[in-house]
Protein backbone atom coordinates (compact mmCIF):
# COMPACT_ATOMS: atom_id res chain seq x y z
CA UNK A 1 0.00 0.00 0.00
CA UNK A 2 1.34 3.56 -0.79
CA UNK A 3 -0.44 6.91 -0.03
CA UNK A 4 1.36 10.36 -1.14
CA UNK A 5 0.07 13.42 0.28
CA UNK A 6 -0.65 16.06 -2.97
CA UNK A 7 -0.19 19.07 -0.87
CA UNK A 8 3.28 18.30 -0.35
CA UNK A 9 3.93 18.04 -4.31
CA UNK A 10 5.97 21.33 -4.95
CA UNK A 11 4.85 22.92 -8.12
CA UNK A 12 8.36 22.65 -9.94
CA UNK A 13 7.91 18.46 -9.49
CA UNK A 14 4.57 18.07 -11.32
CA UNK A 15 6.06 18.33 -14.78
CA UNK A 16 8.35 15.59 -13.86
CA UNK A 17 5.10 13.58 -12.51
CA UNK A 18 3.30 14.30 -15.38
CA UNK A 19 6.00 12.80 -17.31
CA UNK A 20 6.19 9.63 -15.74
CA UNK A 21 2.11 9.03 -17.42
CA UNK A 22 1.42 7.71 -21.06
CA UNK A 23 -0.13 9.77 -23.60
CA UNK A 24 -3.57 8.45 -22.47
CA UNK A 25 -3.10 9.55 -18.81
CA UNK A 26 -1.74 12.96 -19.86
CA UNK A 27 -5.01 13.45 -21.78
CA UNK A 28 -7.50 12.03 -19.25
CA UNK A 29 -5.46 14.52 -16.85
CA UNK A 30 -6.24 17.48 -18.81
CA UNK A 31 -9.65 16.78 -19.11
CA UNK A 32 -10.15 17.98 -15.61
CA UNK A 33 -12.03 21.28 -15.19
CA UNK A 34 -10.22 21.44 -11.75
CA UNK A 35 -7.06 21.62 -11.13
CA UNK A 36 -7.35 19.94 -7.71
CA UNK A 37 -9.10 16.78 -9.62
CA UNK A 38 -6.68 17.24 -12.34
CA UNK A 39 -3.33 16.94 -9.42
CA UNK A 40 -4.95 13.99 -8.15
CA UNK A 41 -5.41 12.05 -10.79
CA UNK A 42 -2.01 12.68 -11.85
CA UNK A 43 -0.50 12.04 -8.27
CA UNK A 44 -1.97 9.10 -8.09
CA UNK A 45 -1.17 7.34 -11.71
CA UNK A 46 2.93 8.41 -10.95
CA UNK A 47 2.34 7.04 -7.86
CA UNK A 48 1.23 3.14 -9.28
CA UNK A 49 3.84 3.49 -12.12
CA UNK A 50 7.09 3.98 -9.80
CA UNK A 51 5.73 1.86 -7.28
CA UNK A 52 5.55 -0.86 -9.76
CA UNK A 53 9.02 -0.49 -11.37
CA UNK A 54 9.80 -0.59 -7.48
CA UNK A 55 9.21 -4.62 -7.74
CA UNK A 56 10.21 -4.30 -11.64
CA UNK A 57 13.35 -2.76 -11.39
CA UNK A 58 13.64 -3.56 -14.97
CA UNK A 59 10.48 -1.53 -16.38
CA UNK A 60 10.48 2.21 -16.42
CA UNK A 61 7.70 3.61 -15.00
CA UNK A 62 6.33 5.10 -17.91
CA UNK A 63 6.36 1.84 -20.02
CA UNK A 64 4.23 0.15 -18.20
CA UNK A 65 0.89 -0.53 -20.17
CA UNK A 66 -2.93 -1.28 -18.36
CA UNK A 67 -6.42 -2.08 -19.65
CA UNK A 68 -9.50 -1.54 -18.09
CA UNK A 69 -12.36 -4.16 -17.09
CA UNK A 70 -16.15 -3.25 -17.89
CA UNK A 71 -16.52 -2.44 -14.51
CA UNK A 72 -13.32 0.37 -14.69
CA UNK A 73 -10.47 -1.92 -12.82
CA UNK A 74 -7.41 -1.17 -14.65
CA UNK A 75 -5.15 -4.23 -15.12
CA UNK A 76 -1.50 -4.83 -16.43
CA UNK A 77 -1.46 -5.71 -20.17
CA UNK A 78 2.34 -5.41 -19.83
CA UNK A 79 4.55 -6.34 -19.04
CA UNK A 80 2.99 -9.49 -17.40
CA UNK A 81 4.23 -9.95 -13.69
CA UNK A 82 1.25 -11.70 -12.11
CA UNK A 83 0.27 -8.71 -10.11
CA UNK A 84 -2.72 -6.92 -9.44
CA UNK A 85 -3.12 -3.50 -9.17
CA UNK A 86 -5.98 -0.98 -7.92
CA UNK A 87 -5.83 2.98 -7.35
CA UNK A 88 -7.82 5.89 -5.73
CA UNK A 89 -7.57 9.51 -5.07
CA UNK A 90 -9.69 12.03 -4.03
CA UNK A 91 -8.38 16.15 -3.79
CA UNK A 92 -5.69 16.47 -1.18
CA UNK A 93 -4.68 12.61 -1.27
CA UNK A 94 -3.99 9.30 -3.63
CA UNK A 95 -3.42 5.71 -2.89
CA UNK A 96 -2.07 2.76 -4.68
CA UNK A 97 -2.20 -1.01 -3.66
CA UNK A 98 -0.13 -3.76 -5.62
CA UNK A 99 -0.47 -7.70 -4.49
CA UNK A 100 0.80 -10.49 -5.99
CA UNK A 101 -1.24 -13.41 -7.19
CA UNK A 102 -4.44 -12.13 -5.56
CA UNK A 103 -7.70 -9.29 -6.60
CA UNK A 104 -6.95 -5.99 -4.40
CA UNK A 105 -8.61 -3.17 -3.83
CA UNK A 106 -8.07 0.75 -2.25
CA UNK A 107 -10.04 3.50 -1.78
CA UNK A 108 -9.16 6.69 -0.18
CA UNK A 109 -12.07 9.41 0.96
CA UNK A 110 -12.22 12.35 2.91
CA UNK A 111 -14.37 12.25 5.76
CA UNK A 112 -14.62 16.29 6.00
CA UNK A 113 -16.82 16.63 2.91
CA UNK A 114 -20.19 17.90 3.24
CA UNK A 115 -22.60 14.87 3.19
CA UNK A 116 -26.13 13.34 4.65
CA UNK A 117 -25.00 10.41 6.08
CA UNK A 118 -26.94 9.00 7.49
CA UNK A 119 -29.47 9.45 4.75
CA UNK A 120 -27.17 7.72 2.27
CA UNK A 121 -26.40 4.61 4.60
CA UNK A 122 -30.07 4.19 4.87
CA UNK A 123 -30.35 4.02 1.21
CA UNK A 124 -26.84 2.51 0.20
CA UNK A 125 -25.32 0.33 3.56
CA UNK A 126 -26.86 -3.21 4.58
CA UNK A 127 -29.21 -2.59 7.52
CA UNK A 128 -26.39 -3.64 9.97
CA UNK A 129 -23.91 -0.71 8.83
CA UNK A 130 -26.38 1.91 8.57
CA UNK A 131 -27.68 0.97 12.24
CA UNK A 132 -23.77 1.90 13.50
CA UNK A 133 -23.95 5.32 11.37
CA UNK A 134 -27.59 5.97 12.92
CA UNK A 135 -25.79 5.45 16.27
CA UNK A 136 -23.88 7.99 16.26
CA UNK A 137 -24.61 11.17 18.54
CA UNK A 138 -23.87 13.98 16.02
CA UNK A 139 -23.31 14.40 12.58
CA UNK A 140 -19.76 14.85 12.05
CA UNK A 141 -19.26 11.45 13.75
CA UNK A 142 -22.04 9.86 11.39
CA UNK A 143 -20.08 11.67 8.95
CA UNK A 144 -16.61 9.93 10.36
CA UNK A 145 -18.20 6.73 10.18
CA UNK A 146 -19.70 6.53 7.29
CA UNK A 147 -16.77 6.66 5.90
CA UNK A 148 -14.97 4.66 7.53
CA UNK A 149 -17.28 2.29 6.29
CA UNK A 150 -17.78 3.62 2.87
CA UNK A 151 -14.08 2.88 1.96
CA UNK A 152 -14.02 -0.39 3.29
CA UNK A 153 -16.80 -1.60 0.97
CA UNK A 154 -15.24 0.34 -2.24
CA UNK A 155 -12.04 -1.29 -1.08
CA UNK A 156 -14.09 -4.57 -1.21
CA UNK A 157 -16.01 -4.02 -4.50
CA UNK A 158 -12.69 -3.15 -6.27
CA UNK A 159 -10.63 -6.19 -5.04
CA UNK A 160 -13.58 -8.73 -6.37
CA UNK A 161 -13.59 -6.56 -9.81
CA UNK A 162 -17.77 -5.67 -9.63
CA UNK A 163 -17.44 -1.93 -8.75
CA UNK A 164 -20.47 -0.33 -7.19
CA UNK A 165 -22.36 -2.32 -9.70
CA UNK A 166 -22.02 -5.17 -6.79
CA UNK A 167 -24.16 -3.76 -4.86
CA UNK A 168 -23.15 -1.67 -1.47
CA UNK A 169 -25.38 -3.49 0.13
CA UNK A 170 -24.46 -7.24 -1.36
CA UNK A 171 -22.16 -7.75 1.67
CA UNK A 172 -21.71 -6.28 5.35
CA UNK A 173 -18.62 -4.59 6.64
CA UNK A 174 -17.48 -4.52 10.41
CA UNK A 175 -15.45 -1.76 12.07
CA UNK A 176 -14.14 -3.34 15.45
CA UNK A 177 -12.62 -5.95 14.75
CA UNK A 178 -12.73 -5.11 11.01
CA UNK A 179 -13.77 -7.91 9.07
CA UNK A 180 -16.23 -8.47 5.77
CA UNK A 181 -18.95 -11.10 5.63
CA UNK A 182 -21.16 -12.05 3.05
CA UNK A 183 -23.53 -14.73 2.17
CA UNK A 184 -21.71 -15.50 -1.07
CA UNK A 185 -18.93 -16.90 1.22
CA UNK A 186 -16.05 -14.83 0.21
CA UNK A 187 -13.30 -14.62 2.48
CA UNK A 188 -11.56 -10.70 2.18
CA UNK A 189 -8.64 -9.28 4.04
CA UNK A 190 -8.76 -5.50 5.04
CA UNK A 191 -6.80 -3.12 6.59
CA UNK A 192 -7.44 0.84 7.00
CA UNK A 193 -5.72 3.83 8.33
CA UNK A 194 -6.81 7.24 8.99
CA UNK A 195 -4.48 10.00 7.62
CA UNK A 196 -5.38 13.86 8.41
CA UNK A 197 -9.12 14.69 7.09
CA UNK A 198 -8.85 11.19 4.88
CA UNK A 199 -9.76 6.99 5.68
CA UNK A 200 -7.53 4.84 3.39
CA UNK A 201 -9.04 1.23 3.16
CA UNK A 202 -7.56 -1.78 1.32
CA UNK A 203 -9.35 -5.61 0.62
CA UNK A 204 -7.86 -8.41 -0.94
CA UNK A 205 -9.13 -11.59 -1.66
CA UNK A 206 -7.67 -14.21 1.15
CA UNK A 207 -5.69 -13.50 4.07
CA UNK A 208 -3.16 -11.04 3.25
CA UNK A 209 -1.32 -8.31 6.04
CA UNK A 210 -1.23 -5.17 4.58
CA UNK A 211 1.44 -2.36 4.83
CA UNK A 212 1.01 1.31 4.21
CA UNK A 213 3.91 3.46 3.31
CA UNK A 214 3.99 7.29 2.74
CA UNK A 215 5.70 8.20 -0.85
CA UNK A 216 7.14 11.86 -2.11
CA UNK A 217 7.28 13.02 -5.19
CA UNK A 218 11.46 13.40 -5.42
CA UNK A 219 11.30 9.96 -4.89
CA UNK A 220 8.71 8.88 -7.25
CA UNK A 221 11.08 11.19 -9.87
CA UNK A 222 14.24 10.19 -9.24
CA UNK A 223 13.24 6.54 -9.41
CA UNK A 224 12.39 7.41 -12.77
CA UNK A 225 15.54 9.55 -13.76
CA UNK A 226 17.45 6.40 -12.48
CA UNK A 227 16.10 4.38 -16.05
CA UNK A 228 17.76 7.08 -17.96
CA UNK A 229 20.96 7.16 -16.26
Amino acid sequence: MFIIDVAKIADDEWPKLVALLDEAERARAARFAFEADRRAYVAAHALLRASLSERAKWVAPAAWRFGVTPHGKPFLLSPRTGLDVSLSHTRGMAAVAIASGRDVGVDVESFLKPRDALRVAERFFAPEEAAIVRAQSDPQSQSEVFFAIWTLKEAVLKADGRGLAGGLDSFVVKLSPLAVSSDSGESYGVAQWRRAGFFIAAAARGEINFRLMEKHAAALIQAADSFEA
